[in-house]
């Protein structure tokens, strides 16, 4: 695909290496979920990856939480070429199938992994009921969009690559802005955290602090219990020690820690 630019124009060109670079990035997925056998006292994090990843994606961040002692399942699903309704049954599955002999749940979502979280806790709670509810973790998550998919909406790889896909712009269309707000009035703690370094090549998509892909502004949520800002990318926040310290922290105690 990227060869084929050098025939197009200067615009499709510098939108077409955003997106071989995105893709590179982003790396591709695979669908399975693990299996989990739980003792009386264990505690599961549902461990959600982002666009065009796999829950392999995810390994440095789980093996970090079960250094923690928390038992960890992640997620696998497909993001590519499906509808937005097709990923959320998908997800919801599994997520009904790691949770069902779990003592206490708490939630981790890395980008599109936080929307597809939202979305379960909004439409699928009650599933819930036979486990404790703990913490809830977003990180680099889009929760009103990426001014990124805005500047790559009209490409032909955006619109091959499905509704899930394109549902990452802000406005009305955009999937986090059409979730309702979580319900931390149940006594739920919503933590969040967003990422600074941004990346050269997308940089100019931007007009305040990002991740290099996903704004910090976009990041934040009004009822969200605490909030914290790491200098980071995006694709990096997965493997991140210091992300990894403070989503445990918050886990722990429903607080980041603040220097």
């Amino acid at each position: 695909m990227c060869k084929k630019l050098a025939k197009k124009g200067t615009a499709t060109i510098v939108k077409g290496m955003i997106l071989c670079a995105v893709l590179h990035l982003m790396g591709c997925a695979n669908s399975k979920t693990d299996v989990l056998i739980y003792e009386p006292d264990d505690e599961l994090v549902v461990l959600a990856h982002g666009l065009g990843r796999s829950g392999w994606a995810m390994w440095r961040l789980a093996q970090r939480l079960e250094d923690a002692q928390y038992k960890v399942c992640r997620l696998d699903y497909a993001t590519f070429g499906v509808s937005v309704a097709d990923a959320l049954a998908e997800t919801r599955k599994q997520i009904d199938d790691c949770t069902a002999q779990a003592p206490k749940v708490h939630f981790v979502g890395h980008s599109l992994g936080g929307l597809v979280i939202r979305a379960y806790l909004q439409n699928n709670q009650q599933n819930l009921k036979k486990a404790r509810m703990g913490q809830v973790v977003l990180i680099g998550t889009p929760n009103k969009g990426s001014e990124l998919a805005d500047y790559l909406s009209d490409s032909w790889l955006m619109n091959a690559a499905g509704g899930i896909t394109r549902a990452l712009v802000t406005g009305d269309n955009s999937l986090g802005n059409k979730l309702d707000a979580l319900d931390v009035n149940s006594g739920l703690k919503l933590g969040v955290i967003a990422g600074t370094k941004p990346l050269a090549l997308t940089s100019a998509r931007f007009n305040g602090p990002n991740d290099g892909l996903v704004s910090v502004a976009s990041a934040r949520l009004s009822n969200m219990s605490d909030f914290i800002a790491i200098e980071v990318s995006h694709s990096q926040m997965r493997y991140n020690a210091e992300v990894a310290e403070q989503t445990v922290r918050f886990l722990q105690t429903a607080h980041f820690k603040h220097e």
